[in-house]
């Protein structure tokens, strides 16, 4: 076994052993936080005594503080936070390179870095960010491994192949399974075209510059389908593009935000097809990854998700095999701990209103069922809880509202400082499950024989929270 192998197995065993124990925390559901009693059941007992000797905003600005390294204290809150960073990615080591080592590598490959193409009309801020970080990165790649056609799976609006095209004429298939979507991806990237020279600036040195017109223009083709690890890719290109139809298709697979198992599908794609020379892929939602669950996690919703027979999107590597996460886990592993910390985000309100009337219901109502989102409208349209209460009551015909008393309601000041805390520690779990998922991929591709794998801290997390993207080049 080699030494990055090694690391890499050594790495995800001690995420497993620190965070298999806290599964039942990263699991929960917050509706439930009062009627499973999360505070008292699920924090431990030195952090949960420590916090319930804190004033609020006293251990709120500890919590920020020890997320920022910037202070000084031995409490069981800061240890908690530590704890759980130290069990998350590690930037620049063998296998996890910034921006600057991953251009290096391209250099070492042959590849020439390109300049920046920055577009900001036709999506929102965070998008042009991510595209213009991307697909310049992309193109340098694709030069570098001798690519003849990029593939975008789950394009959706085509953006990155977009800018790809016309900016750094990249030959490019734009794959998705919705047929409207592509029909108005199609059609926004004619605008696009139209309007290049107006809405593209060449970044240099910092400086914006006009570009010259488009050079890429019918090099964007898209593709309706439905992408699993058994597409034949090169089929696909081949047809779309029938210049390389008696060529060896070279494709580099891509994918900015691939949802659930499309992320696991890509990089298998990569590892069976012989046509597939490189794969730079960002994932998303991993609440919508398929595994095998243990029915003993705390996993409110996903039973039995997924095909028979289906392969899981979790784990990947033959080293986890039969580990599971659960779906709540694995959407918490979405939120963004970087985010809330840099904008001192608590969550919202509604959040305990919710799980009071959780409570009420479980009490006054226990055999009701409240199916999910029918409530979803009412936290925007209230400011306390006896609006929130009111509201749902007339909506679910709960009849509670006018019968109960005040009193039965619970002292909502003390639930909310719990709540605040028990969500912040909570949150510190995201980047290690996130971490875990994105080591086993790691782990998968090394295991299938590919030594040049790597992860790409790609964005800043706090503008675009899935920030790492999965690099792999035969």
């Amino acid at each position: 076994m080699d030494s990055t192998m090694f690391k890499l197995r050594s790495h995800i065993d001690a995420i497993v052993t620190y965070l298999t124990p806290l599964l039942p925390l990263a699991n929960c559901h917050m509706v439930e936080f009062l009627t499973e009693k999360h505070w008292e059941r699920l924090l431990p007992r030195g952090l949960r005594e420590t916090l319930d000797g804190m004033e609020m905003d006293t251990a709120v600005e500890l919590f920020w503080s020890s997320c920022e390294n910037n202070d000084c204290d031995k409490s069981e809150l800061s240890r908690w936070v530590h704890a759980a960073r130290s069990h998350c990615l590690a930037v620049n080591n063998q296998y996890c390179l910034s921006v600057g080592q991953f251009e290096n590598r391209i250099k070492s490959w042959g590849g020439e870095m390109q300049p920046e193409i920055r577009v900001k009309d036709f999506m929102s801020s965070k998008k042009s960010y991510e595209v213009s970080t991307m697909s310049r990165l992309l193109s340098s790649l694709y030069h570098a491994t001798g690519a003849s056609c990029s593939v975008e799976a789950g394009g959706g609006r085509g953006h990155l192949f977009a800018a790809a095209t016309l900016a750094y004429r990249l030959r490019c298939l734009t794959v998705d399974c919705d047929a409207n979507t592509l029909a108005s991806a199609e059609e926004r990237g004619k605008v696009i075209q139209k309007q290049w020279h107006a809405i593209a600036k060449q970044v240099e040195d910092g400086r914006e510059q006009n570009v010259p017109k488009p050079v890429g223009e019918g090099l964007h083709r898209f593709a309706k389908l439905f992408v699993t690890e058994d597409t034949d890719l090169a089929a696909v290109v081949k047809e779309k593009f029938p210049e390389l139809e008696h060529d060896d298709a070279r494709i580099l697979l891509t994918g900015l935000h691939t949802c659930g198992n499309l992320g696991p599908s890509s990089l298998r794609i990569f590892a069976s097809q012989p046509s597939t020379c490189a794969v730079l892929n960002v994932p998303c939602c991993y609440h919508l990854l398929t595994e095998e669950l243990d029915s003993s996690l705390f996993d409110v919703f996903q039973i039995n998700y997924g095909g028979e027979g289906e392969r899981r999107g979790f784990p990947m590597s033959e080293h986890l095999r039969g580990y599971n996460l659960g779906r709540n886990a694995r959407m918490l592993a979405a939120q963004s701990i970087d985010r809330v910390v840099a904008q001192r985000q608590l969550p919202a309100k509604s959040l305990l209103h919710r799980a009071l009337l959780q409570e009420l219901i479980k009490k006054h109502k226990p055999d009701f069922v409240l199916a999910e989102g029918r409530l979803k409208r009412v936290a925007a349209k209230t400011q306390d809880f006896v609006q929130y209460f009111k509201m749902a009551d007339s909506i679910l015909n709960l009849e509670l509202f006018e019968s109960l008393p005040a009193s039965a309601m619970g002292n909502v000041d003390c639930q909310w400082k719990k709540m605040v805390l028990f969500y912040l520690i909570r949150l510190c779990l995201a980047q290690v499950v996130e971490s875990l998922i994105l080591l086993d991929r790691l782990l998968f591709l090394r295991e299938n024989g590919y030594n040049n794998v790597f992860l790409v801290k790609l964005f800043d997390p706090v503008l675009s929270p899935r920030c790492h993207c999965i690099v792999a080049v035969k």
